[in-house]
């Protein structure tokens, strides 16, 4: 079986849900006019993840650069040994003795589990499903499997809270500082538990303490992202809570005063771009008017009222000469 369509027909929880409820082994893909994303099912759930033109390969080694597991010079050796033998960057770096096999299947899982939820953001595009009898092992790149069901409700769940998160997270550019806790406490706690409260402890789960350890004050939103620990929706989601447990707050907002002044800037710098384009419009001008008057200046001389050698002053020369002759 086998079955094909576009996002507007089908969305894309539909998709996963379907091939998860009937435990299907398979290759889906979705594409789009900006690349393509494709899912390995083994019964159901997902064992491979890549995309175009960002692949996993190199999302990977990127993360593992980010996190100082290895350095760019161990990424792009790497990379180079991996267009000769086309191993994955994970198997190269564990051959290399460069890294842990823990380190990379968790970056594997944690860049996977991104790409598949960065699907629930598409607004058009087409998928296709191929079923496949059995899946071969050299394109399962994730291990452990990915839980559909696990990714649907993340997916579902983003996208229910991100307008709130991004009203107090509006863009990856701001720096958050911690804030210092005084007469409390901080206890973690399982990542679903249910929270408790109590007047002089503050509860975070795990994903929140191991972001807190990067937030210094230094590291924006983007720096945060690019480390790899959490995927986009979880590090927001992270940053959202901590912010309201006053753990955290943005280290600067711009005050009035400095916003006026980067207006007048804006502004002088606006008139200044137009003064220079009608500087540049009229010498522009005054350039092809000396060129117009070039080129046609040299035949003033022909035109008949200015030749030299008209009739009437070569009779008058004549005339002078013979004078003076006699």
């Amino acid at each position: 079986m086998a079955f094909k369509g576009t996002l507007r027909d089908f969305k894309v929880p539909d998709i996963l849900q379907i091939i998860s409820l009937q435990k299907k082994n398979g290759i889906l893909t979705f594409t789009s006019s900006d690349g393509f994303i494709t899912l390995v099912f083994d019964k159901g759930s997902i064992v491979g993840v890549d995309a175009f033109p960002k692949k996993l390969e190199m999302r990977v080694g990127t993360v593992l650069e980010k996190q100082n597991l290895i350095s760019k010079d161990m990424l792009y050796r790497a990379l180079s040994i991996q267009k000769r033998t086309n191993q994955k960057i994970g198997e190269i770096l564990l051959s290399m003795g460069l890294i842990s096999n823990d380190s990379v299947k968790e970056a594997l899982r944690i860049q996977a589990t991104e790409i598949v939820l960065s699907l629930f953001k598409w607004k058009r595009g087409e998928y296709s499903f191929k079923v496949m009898p059995n899946i071969d092992t050299s394109i399962k790149t994730v291990s452990p499997p990915l839980s559909t069901h696990s990714i649907i409700m993340q997916g579902v769940q983003m996208l229910d809270e991100w307008p709130m998160i991004h009203e107090l997270i509006p863009n990856e550019n701001i720096v958050f500082e911690p804030i210092p806790v005084v007469d409390k406490t901080i206890e973690i706690v399982l990542e679903y538990e249910d929270e408790q409260t109590e007047d002089n402890k503050i509860y975070i789960n795990k994903a929140e303490a191991d972001l807190l350890k990067y937030i210094n004050g230094e590291n924006s939103v983007n720096d945060l992202f690019e480390l790899g620990i959490h995927t986009t929706y979880k590090l927001y989601k992270s940053l959202f809570n901590l912010i309201n447990k006053s753990l955290i707050k943005a280290k600067e907002k711009i005050s009035s005063k400095k916003l006026d002044e980067e207006v007048i800037y804006n502004e002088f710098k606006l008139i200044s771009r137009k003064k220079i384009v009608t500087l540049s419009n009229l010498l522009l001008f005054l350039l092809l008017l000396i060129l117009f008057s070039t080129f046609f200046k040299p035949l003033k001389p022909l035109q008949k009222k200015n030749m030299i050698f008209r009739s009437d002053l070569v009779y008058k020369h004549t005339s002078i000469v013979d004078k003076k002759n006699e």
